[in-house]
Formats: structure tokens, C-alpha cells, sequence
């Protein structure tokens, strides 16, 4: 159901006959988001394992609530419920490999992909360029640095804010200043909730969401009481999207646990504590080291920043008709709310995921969306001049059908698709580990001695690291809290850590990149190897418990 039902259309009728009438958006997403997952994600078999620690951590944590641990509670790690949730259903498909990761993966892209058709489609001829420039924009976005390895929080929560910067757009685009249908706040509010319980500090673009609709509501149709109203109507639907882990929480008894862990200690002992010119200076040096790292990226944003701008401002200078004429071969229409729309999704979005102070290379995935609008002027001005030419042969008449026939755009899909896998496989990072195969790979020698040495069921402690990927790939289950080395209360894990390491309990112990400490005379060292590809480089220790007697220790 159309969820702008009853609403007036814009410039280009969406329905979807009409949209959709050269290939089907969903088949086409679909092509797109498999082909460039398996190029930039580790996930995918065409590489032999994601050794990343974080991806191994969620797969750890997802995969031990279908066999009745619950996170937070008998598990620590501080991402959101949602995310171990989908790395949990990928454990369905594969307990041992990223295989199962790769197709929830590969959902996420198809969504995100869709979002992106979608917006192109508000801008554009609907038929044509939306679908030329779908694959080459996934490229883009999927082989930035910032992609990093596979399965990040920020990959899945993409698709949410793609289709909620979709929603914002359309509605201000083709809706306002009528007010913004209920149904449609409320969706917003789930989607807001779905990040929420992913990573929720990728949160900012759902307040500038919120924030303008409660605006639009006001200066629109100046209606009071539906701006107050969308407010609880849009935390309904937040509330929607996160009542299933309540209830799941619930049952388990580990709400605390939930909200102590992934709120409390994510606000209050995760972000860095700074002065507000401390914090203005470390946002302006983490902004400046992602914009470098993603340059491609952050060019197609500033492209677009200039370009929507440059329109806006352009239709406030009065103009005769042929001069109008002109001008609009060049700039697209964008009304004031429209840009004043983009620019505080934008902005929130970024404030909000480094105003604390922390930062790592794929913690600006999410704002990669905003490349559409750095693709859109090029196809506005060749649609525009396509569109001269064809009114010109029939004698001045408004044209407002595809600018292409349907063999020409269909050609020109598979061009870009081909230029979609160029820029991936030229440009993803990951590539150049395409080719280590399992022998080359400490991960499967350490499990091979393990399986090797007959222990049953292995326990394992990880030391001066996060999930390496044993607990994968031997298909075992934590033995502690702290089944690995976190960043907060580093002294508080590993203390704990030392318990089940002087009583015996862990047949293995592996610490990386330094021997490991306190073993005493309870551990035999059995296997040391380095890894190193590119930028890679860490020292795998392996230690195996003996017969010795448990000391007092």
C-alpha cells in the first residue's frame, strides 16, 4: 500500500505501473546488491574468512541466542540486541562460516539499493537514469574505506536510514505544506526504532526527521495539535520496533542488564570525556580524517551540497520567462523547505555519530546515502537537454514520457552495472585479500591443533583481544562474561578472566599481539604465528592447559 495514498503527486507520476516500467526495481536491487556484496564484503565465499574481531563478536553473541544465552546478561558486548539478532540468523544458515552473515548482508544492500532507486526516482525521470545510476551509486557507497571489512552495525542499519531519508524527501518534495500523514510517522518512528536497537548513535538523522515534520506541521497548514501529536505518534512507533526485545528481556528477566549495558555504559563510559572546545576540535579532526579516507564519497556530497544550493538560491532571482527557461535546463526545482530538509538530515546525522569524541573508519558509513545527491546534477542537465531535444522535433510540446527508449536505457543499466563492478573491484580495499586461502591463515591452524589435541567442547579465553573468530570456527560457545578483551573496565575483564584461568577452566587461552599474563605453571605455550596482509599485522599466541594441579594463586 502507498503510504503517500490520497496525497498530491509531484512532478512525475510514482505509481507503480508507471515507475517501474523499464525493469523491476526490486530484480534489479537484487542483481546489484549481490554482485557488490560479493566483491566488497569477506563475508561472501569468494574470501576465505572475516578474521575482522567485531564482525566475529556479533557472530559470537547472534548465534548464542538461538542456543539460550542472553546478551548483556551471561554475554558482554555493547551493540544493540537487532544486530545480534540478524548475525543470529545468519548463524541459522551457517554456524561455522560469514556465509550466512553474506545473505543477511546481501538483504541489507537490496534495501538500501531500493531507497536509493526510490530518492532518484523523486529528482529524475523515473524509467531511465534512477536505474542507470543505481548500480554505479551502490559501488560507491560499498567500496569506500569506511565499508571496511563486512558486517559492520553501520551496514545494517543503512537500509533504515536510506529509507528514512526517502520518506523525508518525498514528503517535502511532493507533499508539503500539507501535513504529513500519520501512517507515515509512524513508519518513520520504527525505522528510528530498528537503529535504535542497532547502534543508536546513528540517531541524528531521525531527530532532524522529527524535527522537521513537527515544524512543517506549524508553518505549514499551522496545525498545532498534529505537530504535538506526530511527536508521541513518531516515539509510538520507536516504541513498536523495540517492544519485541522487551519482551524478550522481560522474560529473561536481564532488562537491567540490557539498559545498563548497551545504554549507560555506551553514554557514560564509552564517549570521551572533553571540554566543549576539546570536543569541537576532535570533531573537526575526525571529520577531516573521514572526509580524506572517503574522498570519493565526501566529493559527490560537496558536489551535491553546491549543486541543491546553487538551485535554490536560483529561484529566488526574478527572471523573464526565456531566461526561466534557461535556467532550468541547469538547476533542478528544490523549494527552501526542501533544502532546509537535506541540510539538517545531513548535518544531524554527523553530529550526532562523533560528538563523542570516538571515531573509527566505518563509523561514517551511514552518511554515504547523501552521494545521490552528487550524481543527480549531472542526469538532471542530460535529461534537461535530451528532453529540449525531443520537444524541438515535435514542434515545442511538453514532453514528459522517458527521455530514453526502453533498448537504450536498458543498455545503458548494463554499462553502468559493468562500471558498478569496475569501481568495486579497483577500489574496495578488500580485494587484495581475495586470494588468502585457509592455509595461509593462522585461524585454521589454531583450530586444526585444537581439534586435533581431542578436547571436547574447548573452552576458550581470549586475552588482549576481541573475538578473533575460534569460537566460529570451531562451532563453540563462550565459557564466561567476558569471553573476550573489551575497551572499557579493561582491568575489571581481565580479572574476571583470570578466575576461569586459575581454576582450570579454560582448556585454551589465546592473547594476541603480547605473551599472555598469569598463566603460571597451569598453561603450556603450543603455537605462535604472525598474520600480515597490507596493513595487517598481529602475533597469535595459543596456549593449552595441562595436568598440573590448580594452584592458590
Amino acid at each position: 500500500m502507498d503510504l503517500f495514498a490520497n496525497t498530491s503527486k509531484g512532478k512525475y507520476d510514482l505509481s507503480d505501473d508507471y515507475k517501474d516500467g523499464l525493469l523491476k526495481p526490486s530484480l534489479w536491487c537484487a542483481l546489484c546488491a549481490f554482485v557488490t556484496m560479493l566483491i566488497c564484503s569477506r563475508s561472501s565465499f569468494l574470501y576465505v574468512f572475516n578474521l575482522w574481531d567485531d564482525a566475529n563478536s556479533y557472530f559470537t553473541v547472534g548465534k548464542c541466542i538461538f542456543r539460550g544465552f542472553v546478551p548483556y546478561r551471561d554475554l558482554f558486548d555493547q551493540k544493540g540486541i537487532m544486530l545480534y539478532f540478524i548475525y543470529g540468523l545468519g548463524s541459522l544458515i551457517s554456524a561455522t562460516t560469514f556465509r550466512g552473515v553474506f545473505v543477511m548482508e546481501i538483504i541489507a544492500a537490496f534495501f538500501s539499493l531500493l531507497a536509493i532507486l526510490r530518492i532518484y526516482q523523486l529528482f529524475l525521470e523515473p524509467r531511465t537514469f534512477p536505474y542507470i545510476l543505481t548500480p554505479i551509486t551502490g559501488a560507491v557507497i560499498y567500496s569506500s574505506a569506511n565499508f571496511y571489512w563486512g558486517g559492520s552495525a553501520e551496514e545494517f542499519l543503512f537500509p533504515f536510514i536510506m529509507w528514512g531519508m526517502y520518506q523525508s524527501l518525498r514528503y517535502f518534495r511532493e507533499v508539503y505544506p500539507k501535513v504529513m500523514p500519520y501512517k507515515v510517522v509512524l513508519v518513520g518512528g520504527i525505522l528510528a526504532g530498528c537503529v535504535l536497537n542497532i547502534k543508536f548513535n546513528s540517531l541524528g538523522l531521525f531527530f532532524a526527521w522529527m524535527a522537521m515534520v513537527f515544524f512543517a506541521d506549524l508553518l505549514g497548514e499551522k496545525a498545532i495539535a498534529k505537530a504535538v501529536i506526530s511527536c508521541f505518534v513518531f516515539l509510538g512507533g520507536m516504541g513498536i520496533a523495540t517492544l519485541p526485545w522487551v519482551i524478550y528481556f522481560g522474560i529473561h528477566g536481564a532488562i537491567d542488564d540490557w539498559v545498563y549495558v548497551y545504554i549507560y555504559k555506551n553514554v557514560f563510559e564509552y564517549s570521551k570525556k572533553l571540554t566543549f572546545g576539546e570536543r569541537i576540535a576532535t570533531f573537526y579532526d575526525i571529520i577531516k580524517n573521514h572526509v580524506l579516507n572517503n574522498f570519493p564519497v565526501y566529493l559527490l556530497i560537496t558536489i551535491g551540497i553546491l549543486y541543491f544550493l546553487a538551485s535554490t538560491i536560483s529561484s529566488f532571482i526574478p527572471d523573464d520567462r526565456n531566461s526561466l527557461k534557461r535556467r532550468d535546463r541547469f538547476f533542478i526545482h528544490v523549494e527552501i523547505f526542501e533544502l532546509i530538509n537535506m541540510g539538517m538530515l545531513f548535518a544531524f546525522l554527523m553530529i550526532v555519530i562523533f560528538i563523542g569524541g570516538v571515531s573509527l573508519p566505518y563509523y561514517s558509513f551511514p552518511i554515504n546515502g547523501f552521494v545521490v545527491f552528487g550524481f543527480i546534477p549531472f542526469c538532471y542537465i542530460i535529461e534537461r537537454f535530451l528532453k529540449g531535444r525531443i520537444e524541438k522535433n515535435t514542434h515545442g510540446r511538453n514532453y514528459d514520457g522517458a527521455i530514453l527508449d526502453s533498448g537504450l536505457a536498458f543498455a545503458f543499466s548494463l554499462v553502468s552495472f559493468a562500471a558498478a563492478v569496475v569501481v568495486v573491484i579497483f577500489t574496495s580495499m578488500n580485494v587484495k585479500v581475495m586470494k588468502l586461502k585457509a592455509e595461509d591463515l593462522w585461524l585454521y591452524h589454531f583450530k586444526d591443533y585444537i581439534e586435533a589435541s581431542g578436547v571436547e567442547d574447548p573452552g576458550i579465553i581470549l586475552e588482549y583481544t576481541f573475538d578473533v573468530g575460534l569460537y566460529t570456527v570451531l562451532d563453540v560457545e563462550p565459557i564466561c562474561y567476558y569471553f573476550q578483551t573489551q575497551t572499557l573496565n579493561m582491568q575489571e575483564v581481565f580479572d574476571y578472566q583470570k578466575q576461569y584461568v586459575h581454576n582450570g577452566e579454560a582448556d585454551f587461552v589465546v592473547s594476541v599481539n603480547g605473551e599472555a599474563e598469569g598463566l603460571g605453571d597451569r598453561y603450556d605455550f603450543v603455537m605462535k604465528e604472525r598474520c600480515q596482509f597490507y596493513d595487517f599485522d598481529h602475533t597469535y599466541y595459543l596456549y593449552q592447559r595441562n595436568d598440573n594441579p590448580v594452584t592458590g594463586e
